[in-house]
């Protein structure tokens, strides 16, 4: 799947659906936000449909962890701002460890913050992963 099968009412539609989030996280996330490396906050409004991306570029010198931990309050303070689709953007790899850590941060961190977060990718120049949440290890509404 990919950013060209988005459906025509895409704006509409909730980013709890896996496969469409990874579409529009293929949409949002550039190839040059894959390249350098980046974050990307798919802001979503009340009901999860896309507000507004931000992405974060040329994270590859920090840790990413730290980013997330700046922006989650940043994010809790916008109104209608309820929670955020999560991209992590390299070149190329599977997911690793470290994703599955910041996933797990995101999570916490959001729960925390009292945000939804609706779903973390990760974003290659081969396409976009979806990171699941495993059943029963961390139940969380909304939390993909």
């Amino acid at each position: 799947m990919s950013f060209e099968n988005l459906p025509d009412d895409w704006p509409a539609r909730p980013l709890d659906d896996p496969v469409l989030a990874a579409d529009v996280v293929d949409l949002v996330v550039s190839d040059a936000d894959r390249a350098a490396g980046a974050l990307g906050f798919l802001l979503c409004r009340p009901g999860g449909t896309l507000a507004q991306p931000v992405v974060v570029g040329e994270v590859a010198q920090e840790d990413p962890t730290q980013v997330v931990a700046r922006m989650i309050p940043v994010i809790a303070d916008l109104p209608d701002t309820p929670g955020f689709v999560l991209a992590l953007a390299r070149p190329r790899g599977g997911v690793h460890d470290a994703d599955r850590a910041l996933h797990q941060y995101a999570l916490d961190a959001c729960e925390d913050a009292g945000l939804t977060l609706w779903g973390t990718f990760l974003a290659t120049h081969a396409g976009v992963t979806h990171l699941p949440v495993a059943s029963g290890l961390v139940p969380r509404s909304g939390a993909a």
